[in-house]
């Protein structure tokens, strides 16, 4: 079974673009690339890295919520940023979302630039289902 998930405040510009924030398929959700936006898709929190970071775990917690889940159902992350010693500064506040874990395969990458210029993270994430 496919399962689509549009977050409410960004499904008009999900669908103008594309893609859904999430697909459960078999065992597995698969959570689009997450940054940090508001209604109408508008970038929020420009040049601050960690407000960026909250909300975009926020975001996840709420699409992981939708499908009954928590952040121990993570099992694979990837975060892209613009600025690698930011992400180390906040490396806190992400270990905040999964306290102590499990922790999932984590990657990060830094990037020139993301969709919007005021974007400085994104991270997407796989979880599996419950069996």
């Amino acid at each position: 079974m496919t399962d689509r998930f549009y977050m409410p405040e960004w499904q008009d510009a999900q669908r103008q673009l594309g893609y859904a924030q999430a697909v459960r398929h078999g065992d597995m959700l698969r959570i689009a690339g997450t940054a940090s936006m508001g209604e109408g898709f508008m970038p929020l929190h420009a040049g601050d890295f960690e407000a960026q970071l909250r909300h975009v775990y926020g975001a996840i917690a709420t699409t992981l919520d939708h499908f009954g889940l928590g952040f121990d159902a993570i099992v694979r992350e990837t975060i892209y940023v613009t600025d690698m010693d930011a992400l180390a500064a906040a490396l806190p506040l992400r270990r905040s979302f999964y306290g102590d874990g499990p922790f999932p395969a984590a990657t990060a990458v830094e990037v020139r630039r993301l969709l919007l210029p005021e974007l400085l993270v994104e991270i997407e994430v796989d979880a599996a289902l419950p069996a």
